[in-house]
């Protein structure tokens, strides 16, 4: 299986399923709004025929790098990706994302669907409360500030 076709097949389960997205602008990548989170879904070759299909979310956005926050974030990762099953928890420039990747060739509809539910909930879940503990923003607050000036994407 091909990226395009990966791409092609992962839009149809979204509308089958009756999910919401918005589509990047080159058409490689798809964002689902939740609460104060998004999920993107992204693609990538992978080995000889094979695609990933990733699916994240930057639980908070923003993080200074000198504060102790950013140290915070660091020392948290473990007690996060044991809590959660199925996500993985990972901090880098400034932001802390949750992530879940997923095979394409063998890619159903309940694992697509189960999978971009379980960052979601973990995004949406997380966010506030580690905003206060962190600092830095929610995606929710990142938007607005882009829509209201300056550049974002989906």
């Amino acid at each position: 299986m091909d990226v395009e076709t990966s791409i092609a097949q992962v839009a149809r389960i979204l509308t089958e399923e009756g999910l919401r997205f918005q589509t990047a602008q080159d058409g490689s990548s798809y964002r689902l709004l939740f609460g104060s989170a998004a999920v993107f879904i992204d693609f990538q070759a992978w080995q000889d025929d094979s695609v990933v299909i990733t699916l994240h979310s930057p639980v908070l956005q923003d993080i200074d790098g000198e504060s102790v926050g950013a140290a915070q974030a660091l020392n948290i990762l473990n007690d996060l990706n044991r809590q959660f099953f199925f996500v993985k928890f990972i901090y880098g420039d400034g932001t802390l994302f949750a992530e879940y990747d997923l095979l394409g060739e063998t890619l159903q509809a309940g694992e697509l669907v189960n999978g971009i539910f379980e960052v979601a909930g973990a995004a949406d879940r997380l966010d506030d409360q580690l905003a206060e503990q962190l600092g830095g923003k929610v995606y929710e607050t990142k938007l607005e500030e882009w829509s209201r000036g300056a550049e974002g994407e989906i």
